[in-house]
């Protein structure tokens, strides 16, 4: 756990350094002319003007400026990243994030997922040589379709940019690269056994804003942990412990407000 802890102040201050906030507090909140005529190397530097469509008119003219997001909610839905073996892992996921007041492109938050999947998608079994305890996980061999569920409760940070209108002109496209710190829950349906633990989730992610709230896009996230169960007699920790890792791709919906 306080490895997790360090890891995730780590992160914090890692991408804290990438970009600074530059705008005062008077500057937050900006006039379209501000940003468009007098300021726009300041003002659309990391962020965009969002067009949209004005139903009197017919026309998209109502303009929204990004740098005043302040919160982020979203749902995803993951399938496996092996191509061979797309259904193996399928779940959801529900995360939000707040703006840093601070820090303009960083966002902090939470996520909470769940996976449906099967025991060898994301760990195996253990060495039946590595010991001869009688009711340790060396002993036992669970077969290749034995069904699992991954859950996860985590916290992380988040920072938004725009790397994408360095090859293509686009203003409604961003990218986030999150990192979570995670409580993690697996439980083995073949040997009826629940196992609790740590981990991390890695996430790249591209999404394209269709308004002034909604976006949609996908994302790849890697996600890395090592549980543990309760001991059966005289078992020791490594005796019925498991590293997860899994890789999913994912589609994500979600707004601003």
């Amino acid at each position: 756990m306080k490895l997790l802890i360090t890891l995730f102040l780590f992160s914090t201050q890692a991408f804290a350094q990438l970009s600074p906030l530059d705008l005062s507090e008077e500057e937050l909140n900006p006039e379209t002319e501000e940003i468009l005529l007098k300021k726009p190397e300041k003002y659309l530097r990391h962020e965009s003007m969002i067009y949209d469509l004005n139903t009197d008119l017919g026309i998209r003219d109502q303009r929204t400026y990004t740098g005043t997001d302040s919160n982020r909610f979203s749902l995803s839905g993951h399938i496996s990243g092996d191509y061979e073996h797309i259904n193996d892992i399928l779940g959801l996921d529900a995360t939000y994030m707040r703006r840093s007041t601070r820090f303009d492109q960083i966002w902090y938050g939470a996520q909470v997922f769940q996976h449906n999947t099967y025991f060898d998608a994301v760990t195996q079994n253990h060495d039946s040589d590595s010991s001869s305890n009688p009711t340790s996980d060396a002993q036992l061999t669970r077969v290749g379709d034995s069904k699992a569920t991954v859950m996860g409760l985590g916290l992380g940070v988040s920072y938004r940019f725009k790397l994408l209108l360095d090859f293509f002109e686009t203003e409604n496209v961003f990218e986030n690269i999150d990192v979570y710190g995670n409580y993690i829950m697996f439980d083995d349906t073949f040997i009826k056994q629940k196992y609790k633990g740590y981990g991390l989730s890695a996430n790249y992610g591209i999404h394209k804003r269709s308004g002034s709230s909604f976006f949609y896009g996908g994302k790849l996230s890697y996600n890395l942990a090592s549980v543990t169960r309760d001991a059966l007699g005289t078992e020791s920790k490594s005796e019925r412990s498991l590293t997860l890792g899994w890789f999913t791709l994912a589609l994500e919906l979600g707004f601003f407000f």
